[in-house]
């Protein structure tokens, strides 16, 4: 019963992340340094959270976080260098907020990143955050291991997309704040 409690948990946060994502990145959104700041520095703390799950509760050797540090910071700061094309800003004429939008590819990466680490963590891992190695489907031990390293590396690359647009977003916002890039108003 306690599982299928975290599916419905896990499909909750799953429904909740995809639904704000893609309506942020279609419609825009208020963006402000200390917002941007603080969406980065969650994302970061819970990738960490989760690899430490990986390294504590599955076993994996330590010496793979220098390949996920390698890999996060290589897509973070491609994401950093190619999402300029990829966000459009606007500034609100009557309150002079600036809004943000686009980044859809980055955002869906986002989705399917978090998400599959999740449904691979209820499934065949056991669940995040407790000391359950079993999943509702049982695989044997190298299997988890294997599994738990992809699925890391590829959440790895989700926040290091996320990460490096939020920094990009947070570069163009200061440079419009400072008045050095001009954007349209509405």
């Amino acid at each position: 019963m306690a599982d299928i409690g975290r599916i419905i948990l896990y499909s909750i946060v799953i429904v909740i992340v995809i639904v704000t994502r893609l309506k942020w990145t279609k419609h825009g959104r208020r963006v402000t340094k200390p917002i941007i700041i603080a969406e980065s520095i969650f994302f970061l703390a819970l990738g960490s959270i989760i690899v430490f799950d990986s390294f504590y509760n599955i076993g994996i050797s330590v010496l793979y976080l220098i390949a996920y540090l390698i890999l996060f910071f290589a897509v973070e700061q491609t994401s950093y260098l190619y999402s300029n094309r990829l966000i459009s800003f606007w500034k609100e004429s009557k309150s002079g907020s600036i809004y943000v939008k686009g980044g859809t590819h980055i955002h869906i990466a986002y989705v399917i990143g978090t998400a599959s680490r999740l449904i691979i963590s209820v499934l065949f891992i056991g669940s995040l955050f407790t000391p359950s190695r079993r999943g509702i489907i049982y695989i044997d031990n190298s299997t988890t291991v294997l599994a738990t390293i992809a699925f890391d590396l590829l959440l790895m690359i989700s926040f290091g997309l996320l990460v490096g647009i939020n920094r990009r977003i947070l570069i163009r916002y200061n440079l419009i704040r400072e008045g050095r890039e001009k954007i349209l108003e509405k």
